[in-house]
């Protein structure tokens, strides 16, 4: 995905932000980078979120907040890593039985400590039909145990197989073996919430006055279809490498809007989504301000099988491989895409793509 940035700001955060998920989270600042006197940062989100609480949101503007205000047991490094966030270490007995082990300075927002017992609430609401989570499925992938029966509504969500063994020690149980199941934690909906806040004040839970947040930022303010205000979280374990103590997130729908407050000082970062037209410009323009950026996901054209002559597989096979993919990503678009043969990215963890037979073909073959 492509995105501009400030080169100016000569912030960590910053490059932490563009490389590590487009989180602004803590950083370690390499030797001899000069940062900015004044560490704010004003980004383009997309659009308005619909939610801040984490078993409530499923779109990539929500996810972008709610990795700054909310952190699980693993987070995602600056290289996608999957890397210990409030869990220091873990171990597990046949990857069916995970324990995890949190870290003891782990705090939220409000200087109450984050434990073991935050992450059995809140997974158990996440798990919860009530919560109405569209995430819920989520546990699935990971075959927590119960999760199938809770979800179906046949078990209570206080049967989920999670459970604390003391304050600090969070215990795992799966239906079957998941060696992956640690990469799994890194997605926002497995985050902790606040049990007190949750349940004193129900959905209003995530307003300014009422929010309690663990990760890297607070919330400072929030005016719907206007702004998100973040500032730093000073209970924040790793606080003291936090670079950037202010982060702004605007609902700008417009990528040509976009674009033009960036070029005019408004905002720092655009969003990823950038018009063709104008990315290969700026990239002659601003070459050291265009970055682009890996981003897992597959985009496709869709057409409609059940209407003629797309109902003959024939045709839809013809199609396929008169499409030249190459030309689409590195002549049309040119913007760092690669061309796709399966509908599986290729950065997919675990992945072995293999290429099929008529990748080789030669346009007089197909």
């Amino acid at each position: 995905m492509s995105n501009i940035t400030k080169k100016s700001l000569l912030a960590a955060g910053i490059l932490t932000a563009l490389i590590g998920g487009n989180v602004a989270m803590a950083a370690d600042v390499p030797a001899g980078v000069q940062l900015s006197d004044k560490q704010t940062l004003v980004r383009n989100n997309g659009s308005e979120v619909q939610s801040l609480d984490p078993h409530k949101i499923e779109g990539v503007p929500e996810s972008n907040v709610s990795r700054d205000l909310f952190e699980g047991l693993l987070i995602s490094d600056v290289e996608g890593h999957p890397s210990p966030g409030v869990a220091e270490k873990w171990e597990n007995k046949d990857f069916k039985v995970w324990t995890f082990h949190l870290r003891k300075n782990a705090k939220w927002s409000d200087g109450t400590p984050v434990t073991a017992h935050d992450f059995v609430y809140s997974w158990q609401r996440l798990a919860n039909p009530n919560t109405a989570s569209p995430y819920a499925s989520y546990l699935q992938y990971g075959h927590i145990a119960n999760i199938d029966d809770i979800i179906a509504g046949k078990k209570p969500a206080t049967d989920l197989g999670v459970k604390a063994i003391d304050d600090n020690t969070f215990e795992v149980t799966l239906s079957e073996p998941v060696p992956y199941f640690y990469k799994l934690l890194v997605h926002p909906s497995v985050s902790p919430v606040p049990k007190a806040a949750v349940e004193k004040f129900g959905e209003k839970w995530t307003q300014p006055a009422n929010i309690v947040t663990n990760g890297a930022y607070k919330l400072k303010n929030w005016v719907v279809n206007e702004r998100i205000v973040l500032e730093r979280n000073t209970q924040y374990w790793d606080n003291d490498k936090t670079v950037i103590n202010q982060v702004t997130y605007l609902p700008i729908s417009s990528e040509v809007t976009d674009v033009n407050r960036y070029r005019s000082g408004e905002i720092d970062m655009t969003y990823n989504n950038m018009p063709i037209e104008l990315f290969q410009k700026l990239k002659k323009e601003i070459p050291n301000e265009v970055r682009v950026d890996p981003y897992l996901c597959t985009y496709y054209y869709e057409i409609n099988n059940q209407k003629a002559p797309f109902n003959d597989v024939r045709v839809r096979t013809a199609l396929k491989l008169a499409m030249d993919r190459d030309i689409i990503v590195n002549k049309v678009k040119n913007q760092g895409d690669l061309p796709a043969y399966s509908y599986t990215p290729p950065y997919t963890d675990g992945a072995k793509l293999v290429e099929p037979e008529w990748f080789t073909w030669s346009q007089e073959k197909t």
